[in-house]
């Protein structure tokens, strides 16, 4: 029996080898394609659910503002939204106290501060407090410039107090002049805007 010639068998041998290992080489480089190609995928997809999600946010935005847009505009009217409007406050108060008869007023308006955490729920919430010292002939007149006061002014606020006083301590006269002086203190809310936080 001859033994078959190694040497006439070794090229195809050879060929046989490099083809199994080109073979394998590209399945291997076949599978890190495909792998790279389904992390791509998965990217995109998530890259997907994410826009589809903001651009359900903005169109839930979109329709919440088109429901208060108005409500809204009439905030800003009334300027509760955006800067302070002091001369407003001080033309109703001056009104008020013209509209019930009164006797003239004195006013004095201090800084904006913020209002407390419980009552400004996360809102960029102010108050300016305006205390008022004005005369009066009888404890009356007081409630009548208050509800003049709800007539005139166009901003928000809460009367946090009233105090009255004889300041002259003279006996009380039937005559048209006052003897009772009031003290109020009203606090005027304002809910400051984007650009005015960047500004403050």
């Amino acid at each position: 029996m001859t033994r078959p010639p190694f040497f006439i068998l070794k090229l195809p041998l050879l060929m046989l080898v490099a083809a199994l290992l080109l073979a394998s080489g590209g399945i291997l480089w076949g599978q890190r394609q495909a792998h790279n190609a389904e992390a791509a995928l998965q990217q995109q997809h998530t890259a997907l659910n994410q826009a589809r999600q903001q651009l359900d946010r903005s169109r839930q935005q979109q329709r919440l503002i088109a429901t208060h847009l108005g409500d809204y505009q009439a905030l800003v009217a009334r300027g509760f939204v955006g800067a302070e409007d002091r001369l407003a406050w001080i033309e109703a108060v001056q009104l008020a106290n013209r509209d019930a008869g009164l006797y003239g007023l004195s006013y004095r308006l201090m800084p904006r501060a913020a209002s407390p955490s419980s009552l400004a729920q996360g809102l960029p919430l102010g108050q300016t407090r305006m205390t008022l010292t004005f005369p009066l002939l009888v404890e009356t007149d007081l409630p009548r410039f208050l509800d003049a006061l709800k007539t005139r002014a166009s901003g928000v606020y809460h009367v946090q107090g009233c105090r009255l006083s004889r300041p002259d301590n003279t006996p009380f006269e039937a005559v048209n002049r006052p003897h009772l002086q009031a003290e109020c203190d009203l606090l005027w809310f304002t809910v400051a805007t984007t650009t005015e936080n960047r500004h403050e």
